[in-house]
């Protein structure tokens, strides 16, 4: 925990610590794990979790399995099926809901040698999760729907999280439920963090009249944003960046002190699949997955040797709160969710 509470502050110097280290460790062989099985619940779109599946199942020959679901009903899920586990690895969602399983006594401690190639930064200092990708929270806004119907009225683009409560965009936001989903709750998370508990959970109530709809899951609100269903969209930029990339037209603004997740795997306690579960992943933390994940997803990658995707921004050079707290994050998520809860 101590060391989640210093990310924020060094990761402008992890690329350097990194370079200085010399040369990157090869990936680790990867096991031929034919006749062997893999469950995973993956916390991002399904066509991401498959390719960085496929990928493996190249190298090992396993037989694998997994289920969509968003980072939130992940952390539910494995919380519910502790007396049984049903999966062997989470992948996706930010450190803090790692750091959650990690409490309970649910994750499996597994230090990949892979690993050695990550800044320690975006890392578990006792081995329980390691970060494949990083992206701060963003503001996602239609582009054409903008010109056609707001920018004529003289309306500035919204560049705060206050600017929301603008009432020319009540019912044109759409943004994930912080119960469910790990993009809005990490949202949640940094706005309290900024503007103190109090202040935030008044900002959010008035929110609530402002937005339309509330999604499950945190990838939605630019998929919808940029299909021109509403105009305002709150989610991760890297989400608003793929629906750009293929061809919709979303605008996307990090507002002066957002937060940001930093998106890990891990390895669920007694899961049936325990030697895939720690093959997988050394291969999610290599290049090849890394190269893979980045030009799929627009994510920025913990590896210094994975290029930053066309189009995406280095999060050193974004207006992020790099005080962001993973730890605090965490350590509130129970309590902070169920104020939010109340909010109705």
């Amino acid at each position: 925990m101590k060391l989640l509470k210093t990310i924020a502050a060094c990761m402008t110097f992890a690329p350097l610590a990194l370079a200085a280290s010399g040369a990157l460790a090869e990936d680790a062989k990867l096991p031929d794990l034919k006749g062997k099985k893999l469950v995973v619940y993956v916390t991002f779109h399904e066509n991401e979790g498959k390719a960085l599946l496929e990928g493996f199942k190249k190298h090992t020959n396993v037989d694998y399995s997994f289920l969509r679901i968003s980072a939130g009903e992940t952390v539910a899920r494995i919380q519910a099926e502790k007396g049984a586990p049903q999966a062997d690895i989470m992948l996706g969602g930010g450190a803090e809901n790692h750091e959650v399983l990690k409490a309970a006594g649910l994750l499996e401690q597994y230090k990949s040698p892979v690993a050695a190639d990550i800044p320690a930064y975006y890392q578990d200092p006792d081995g329980y999760w390691a970060a494949f990708y990083v992206g701060p929270s963003s503001i996602g806004i239609n582009k054409d729907y903008w010109d056609k119907d707001f920018a004529p009225k003289g309306l500035a683009l919204p560049k705060t999280y206050e600017d929301l409560l603008n009432p020319a965009f009540k019912g044109e936001i759409v943004m994930p439920d912080p119960a469910t989903s790990g993009s809005a709750y990490t949202l949640l998370a940094g706005i309290i963090q900024v503007q103190g508990e109090e202040k935030a959970f008044e900002f959010f109530k008035k929110l609530r009249p402002q937005v339309a709809q509330y999604t499950s899951s945190g990838n939605k609100p630019a998929q919808m944003v940029g299909s021109g269903e509403y105009l305002i969209g709150l989610n991760f930029i890297h989400d608003q960046l793929l629906v750009k990339k293929n061809g919709m037209p979303m605008l996307s603004i990090v507002p002066e002190g957002a937060a940001w997740e930093i998106g890990a795997i891990s390895v669920i306690k007694g899961g049936p699949n325990t030697e895939s579960a720690k093959a997988f992943v050394d291969y999610v933390l290599g290049k090849e997955a890394g190269d893979i994940h980045s030009s799929m997803t627009q994510r920025l990658s913990t590896r210094s040797d994975v290029p930053v995707p066309e189009g995406a921004t280095p999060l050193d050079q974004l207006p992020i709160n790099k005080d962001f707290s993973f730890a605090k994050a965490a350590e509130g998520r129970a309590d902070f969710v169920k104020k939010w809860k109340a909010l109705d």
